[in-house]
């Protein structure tokens, strides 16, 4: 029996890299695929990984590189990740997110691909959201990233039905871990850990807002173990992302700057940008499905980043 081939588009950013090295770990062959414009590829060496550098928005060379792979899977990692890039230029979003996601789709009719999975983000939630959205919550997007995600949401449902092939939609949390940059929807913590381990004093770190502001934020493993449970399972529709423990960023920074040994404060600086105060994703649906629940508990995935950084900022 031939083993699974799946193919990652973005399989060099912080998700579709954590993601990638492990299917390639668990004996699944992958198709790595990313331009390089923000990602860096994987140092992992193994007969069971092919990277193929170039653009998933480009229908000529995907369409080319699934004729020739013939995946039975086809994971979308690919995106913007930061939500307040698009704040003064939403064609940003546009053209990073939305665009080259429709492109691979148009690439995907032809291809005989068994499932479609777009990994997509909570930010598709606004402030006329209650906090505690699910599955089921008609998504009302307050900036142009959740808007462009959530378009990309209903391309693929469109596109799906329109081909036949099953399809997933994840919504994630803000995902934390080794691994991350400054960008993505947890990227602050990246700053912080420039100020906090380095210990510069012109480098200290800095927290939009009051430090109020409440997720259910995720450790990157457990993203992982969620979203193969998805694929290997073989779960089809929408499914929530999160820990589903409601934490306020002033919070995460006092564990995180415990584990680092830091004593000083953190700078606060601005407002808030658009979007909602509060908002729990959780994982019901996926509980509920097949008993899956994130297994890293918030101190030991802090304790972890922050040994990851100290070896990275060394």
């Amino acid at each position: 029996m031939n083993p699974l081939k799946v193919m990652v588009g973005g399989g060099c950013g912080f998700i579709g890299s954590a993601l990638v090295s492990r299917m390639v770990g668990g004996g699944i062959h992958v198709i790595s695929v990313d331009d390089l414009s923000t990602g860096h590829p994987l140092r992992l060496k193994s007969e069971r990984l092919q990277f193929e550098k170039g653009d998933t928005g480009s229908i000529r060379f995907m369409s080319k590189l699934l004729r020739a792979a013939r995946p039975d899977i086809y994971i979308h990692a690919s995106g913007v990740s930061d939500p307040l890039k698009g704040e003064k230029d939403p064609s940003i979003d546009l053209k990073e997110t939305l665009l080259p996601f429709v492109e691979t789709l148009r690439s995907l009719e032809e291809a005989s691909v068994g499932q479609i999975i777009l990994v997509s983000t909570g930010e598709v939630f606004g402030v006329n959201n209650e906090g505690t959205p699910n599955e089921e919550t008609t998504p009302i997007p307050d900036n142009s990233y959740g808007a462009s995600y959530l378009a990309a949401e209903q391309y693929l449902s469109l596109f799906a039905r329109k081909i036949g092939v099953p399809y997933s939609i994840i919504r994630l949390s803000p995902v934390f871990g080794p691994g991350q940059s400054l960008e993505g929807e947890a990227g602050f913590v990246t700053g912080w850990a420039r100020g906090l381990i380095r210990k510069d004093p012109t480098d200290m770190p800095k927290m939009s807002g009051n430090g109020k502001r409440i997720r259910d934020f995720i450790y990157i493993d457990d993203v992982v173990d969620g979203i193969l449970s998805i694929l290997l399972e073989k779960k089809h529709g929408v499914f929530h992302l999160g820990s589903g423990k409601p934490l306020s960023e002033r919070e995460f920074f006092f564990m995180f700057r415990t584990f680092s040994g830091f004593v000083g404060d953190i700078v606060y600086e601005g407002q808030y940008p658009a979007g909602s105060m509060k908002r729990i994703l959780g994982h019901q649906t996926l509980l509920s499905e097949s008993g899956w629940t994130p297994e890293t508990s918030f101190e030991d995935g802090v304790s972890r980043t922050v040994e990851w950084f100290r070896r990275w900022l060394g």
